[in-house]
């Protein structure tokens, strides 16, 4: 191993070991405090760190292939012979399908387990009836990956295979067996990924700036607004109290007063809560804050503008010059049109490290747009809501489903981040190479530095060494075209729902100052009253039928 990957992976290493403690921190966060269940804690800590680890391999494998070539002459570096590279390539191919490989095993069987584990929770039921309870429900999803391995294993490239005479294109038809399952398998990963980016991403892009632009409510306006609803209510109980003075009460008025009753109690209950939220060392805190959160709205606002931005003059640039549209899923060569993200990239990467930790942090970003779209949708099923996940207060259930939305939309992010975000960078990194042969063969351009151009796939193999992670997914969707059409015109419908969002979000009322613990009490009071007032109605609608009964 040379010293360039030494350093590499032991990077990767500490980037890894972090990203494991972000993911405990994180579900310690969201986890419910009076509810919890070790295994599936367990089972979600080491989802979220597994996937963010896949994830970080990305800025370290461009770094590796970028540190192969010597940008001032554009060509190989001495100790990057071809033994070498093609060992280095290899190792990071195996930790990727060691990943990949474990992401699967996550999604089909540890966390589906995890799920019906806690779900078959009974105080008079063993330990063994439960596993054996929640492997009977997992097997159903073992069966699913079993059958797509097999299906990947014997799946045969397209027939129509575009005539591009690349030897980097002729490299991606090439698979070995056990490569084709996996990748498979990935790209089955990524597709259902791509219904959790849309429905959850990118709404989040638009959502979280602009929360931390709007803030909170003003607490004092907050406080007030909810003393004179208070003090309405408490007056129309005055006046319909003291209309029955004496007498008995119509079932009609009866109604009223106890959904006046009920709505002086969650008034009451949150005016307590907000007073206590006033009062806190947190709220005096986010007070001082306040000016660099709407600070960093802005500036989070623009880096979801300029992500936007390039996404769509990516997928336009993929459908007017792709080499071979949709027969290989809109791969193209390098951006046409001007990609600022990509720029941004080029021109940073000259300066170490600055583009790896501009790439972790375009990674971090898309997380927390992920949560906050999952934070304020919810995880649904259609417009039923299942789980709310909440600081304090996530259900072991909630927590597991979470991790595996979540491993599924950074799945996705790969593609997007290879393909359409920075494509170019994603492909081969800060590379270049001299595009002058001399007569003995070698390439000089001692004299013509204008000669030097950056590395795309028409450049020479021996010179540009593409990412292993784009050769992934260039041959997931060149193998499989179908997964390369779905892939692109996922990212039309990310940029509509994107939109859409964007618009809500504008209109959306500021967040409220109750604290989250506070407000999840209160919440519970409101459905608990609500539940009661729908059972009394219907109380009160059965007695009413049956006196009709009677009375026919």
């Amino acid at each position: 191993m040379s010293a360039v990957e030494g350093i590499a992976w032991t990077i990767y290493g500490i980037i890894a070991f972090t990203s494991f403690l972000f993911s405990i921190g994180f579900t310690r966060y969201f986890q419910n405090k009076y509810e919890t269940e070790f295994f599936a804690t367990l089972v979600t800590i080491l989802a979220l760190g597994l996937i963010f680890s896949t994830l970080c391999l990305l800025p370290i494998d461009i770094f590796l292939v970028s540190s192969t070539v010597d940008a001032a002459k554009g060509i190989k570096k001495g100790w990057a012979t071809a033994d070498v590279i093609e060992a280095m390539t290899f190792t990071t191919s195996v930790v990727y399908y060691v990943c990949y490989g474990l992401i699967t095993l996550f999604s089909f069987i540890l966390i589906p387990f995890a799920y019906f584990f806690y779900e078959e929770y009974d105080e008079d039921q063993s330990i063994k009836d439960r596993i054996f309870g929640a492997l009977k429900y997992t097997m159903f999803f073992v069966m699913i990956s079993f059958l797509l391995s097999m299906f990947g294993l014997f799946l045969k490239p397209t027939t129509k295979a575009p005539k591009i005479d690349l030897d980097w294109f002729r490299k991606l038809l090439t698979d070995s067996n056990g490569e084709k399952a996996i990748t498979f398998v990935v790209a089955c990963l990524i597709l259902l990924g791509m219904l959790v980016f849309i429905g959850y991403t990118a709404p989040g892009l638009s959502l979280l700036p602009i929360s931390l632009i709007k803030g909170r409510k003003g607490i004092d306006a907050e406080n007030e607004d909810v003393e004179n609803r208070l003090a309405a209510t408490k007056e129309k109980l005055r006046v319909l109290r003291s209309r029955y003075i004496g007498k008995s009460m119509s079932s009609k008025d009866q109604r009223s007063l106890e959904e006046l009753e009920d709505e002086e109690r969650i008034l009451s209950r949150r005016l307590r809560a907000i007073q206590l939220d006033k009062t806190s060392m947190f709220s005096k805190i986010l007070m001082f804050l306040r000016p660099f959160e709407f600070l960093l709205g802005i500036f989070l606002l623009c880096v979801t503008l300029v992500l936007v931005v390039s996404i769509f003059l990516t997928i336009v640039d993929k459908i007017a010059f792709s080499l071979c549209g949709s027969q290989c899923g809109y791969v193209i060569n390098h951006p046409n049109l001007f990609n600022p993200i990509n720029y941004i990239f080029v021109r940073i990467s000259k300066i170490f490290p600055l583009d790896y930790i501009f790439m972790v942090g375009l990674i971090l970003y898309f997380f927390l747009a992920t949560m906050s779209g999952v934070i304020y949708i919810g995880i649904r099923f259609l417009w039923i809501t299942l789980f709310k996940i909440r600081k304090g207060a996530t259900a072991p259930q909630g927590l597991l489903v979470t991790a595996l939305l979540l491993t599924l939309s950074l799945l996705a992010l790969n593609y997007t981040m290879t393909t359409t975000v920075a494509p170019g960078y994603a492909h081969f990194g800060s590379q270049v190479y001299c595009n002058q042969t001399l007569a003995n063969g070698h390439r000089d351009c001692t004299d013509h530095s204008e000669l030097i151009v950056r590395c795309d796939v028409f450049g020479p193999t021996d010179v540009c060494t593409p990412t292993v992670s784009s050769t992934m997914i260039d041959r997931i969707i060149v193998n499989t075209p179908f997964f390369g059409i779905f892939f692109y015109y996922s990212q039309w419908v990310f940029l509509v729902v994107f939109s859409i969002g964007f618009i809500i979000s504008l209109f959306k009322r500021p967040r409220n100052n109750v604290d989250a613990d506070l407000q999840e009490l209160v919440d519970e009071e409101e459905e608990g009253l609500l539940d009661r007032r729908r059972n009394s109605n219907r109380n009160n609608n059965v007695a009413s039928s049956g006196y009709y009964q009677t009375l026919t």
